[in-house]
């Protein structure tokens, strides 16, 4: 959790009723510029634009952010580990803003990293204004559960079980627009980050466990039932 932004200080901030804060960090000014106006055209919105990683990581760590639009890749550095630190709590003041992650690439290696940082969602960045407004709709009244593995933390990805593979338990998130739109109190949001905050660091203590098997060998197990928001 940064130290700068922590959640003691989020605790205190009073934000206006009904307004969501969204991050664009996006490298072309035109197609920024289209998607700020798409986001304006449904929802009331105070909105931070920025087009390096720098100020990217600055406005994460001091603001608090409702909805993060980003390019995987922004003027030649990759953004994809910021959504990581940010579900991981080492960014941000929650880890549970929105992330749609805009890429040129598709089922690529970088796809495959992006996909792995924790986003709600990935999409092709060509033409992401025109479908924004659908995918805000599907993300404030339908986000996914979260899964907490050694290496992830994010939405299951999965849409179904792999082979001798069980099944990762899942984790309901708060989520901030559904907040802003009046379907969540404050109140209940906030708490419901604190109680999700602490989940997840019970979850991955659990994943680390260290249990003594017979012949004195050690083993690291995944043991974190009973958890849940």
């Amino acid at each position: 959790m940064s130290t700068l932004f922590n959640l003691t200080n989020w605790r205190r901030i009073k934000k206006g009723p009904g307004t969501v804060t969204a991050l664009l960090a996006m490298a072309d000014p035109v197609a920024r510029r289209a998607m700020k106006q798409a986001i304006l055209r449904d929802i009331p919105a105070s909105i931070i634009e920025t087009d390096s990683k720098k100020d990217f990581h600055h406005s994460l760590t001091f603001s608090e952010i409702d909805l993060i639009i980003a390019d995987a890749e922004l003027n030649g550095s990759f953004t994809f580990d910021l959504v990581e630190q940010i579900r991981f709590g080492r960014l941000h003041c929650h880890a549970f803003p929105l992330v749609v992650m805009l890429t040129a690439h598709q089922r690529d290696g970088l796809y495959q990293q992006v996909a792995d940082c924790g986003a709600d969602l990935v999409i092709p960045s060509a033409g992401a204004a025109d479908c924004i407004s659908d995918h805000v709709a599907n993300l404030t009244y339908g986000r996914k559960p979260f899964v907490v593995a050694p290496h992830y933390i994010g939405p299951e990805r999965r849409t179904a079980t792999r082979e001798n593979e069980p099944s990762a338990e899942q984790l309901d998130v708060p989520n901030p627009l559904a907040t802003r739109a009046g379907a969540v109190r404050e109140e209940e949001y906030r708490r419901s980050v604190s109680v999700a905050t602490h989940n997840i660091s019970l979850m991955r203590r659990c994943l680390y466990s260290i249990r003594q098997v017979p012949g004195g060998s050690a083993r690291a197990i995944n043991d974190n039932k009973g958890f849940s928001a």
